[in-house]
Formats: structure tokens, C-alpha cells, sequence
């Protein structure tokens, strides 16, 4: 009997939680109001009609910073 890992969503994202760890990455809070978002608009990070859609906010915003402190 092969030992099998549970799919079940707790079980994943503790997965992903302990990975994340081992990579170093470590979880921020950052707020962002609505002038924030819209320099994410006008910079091209975020697409106007994506300004209530949250999980592509937090996507424009973890790109940005990417970016930002990537620069040379």
C-alpha cells in the first residue's frame, strides 16, 4: 500500500505555506488605496476594468514591487 497525500484544500496550502518557508518567502501586508491602484492602472500593471477584481490587484502589486526592486 502506497502512503498517498491528501488533496484536501487545508492540506495544500500548508503544503504551499511550508514550501514558500523553505524558499525564504515570507507573507507582508501592504494596503493600497484607491490612488494606489490607480498608478497601478496608469503605470500598466493593472488593466482598468481589473480595479475590483482583488486577486488581480494583489497580482499587480506583487509585480510592481517585483519590478521595483529588481531594478538596476
Amino acid at each position: 500500500m502506497s502512503m498517498r497525500l491528501s488533496t484536501a484544500p487545508a492540506a495544500e496550502r500548508m503544503r504551499l505555506y511550508r514550501r514558500r518557508r523553505r524558499l525564504g518567502v515570507r507573507p507582508v501586508t501592504v494596503e493600497i488605496g484607491p490612488e494606489g491602484i490607480e498608478a497601478l492602472v496608469t503605470k500598466g500593471y493593472l488593466k482598468p476594468h481589473e480595479r475590483q477584481d482583488w486577486n488581480e490587484v494583489q497580482f499587480a502589486v506583487r509585480s510592481f514591487l517585483s519590478d521595483q526592486l529588481n531594478a538596476p
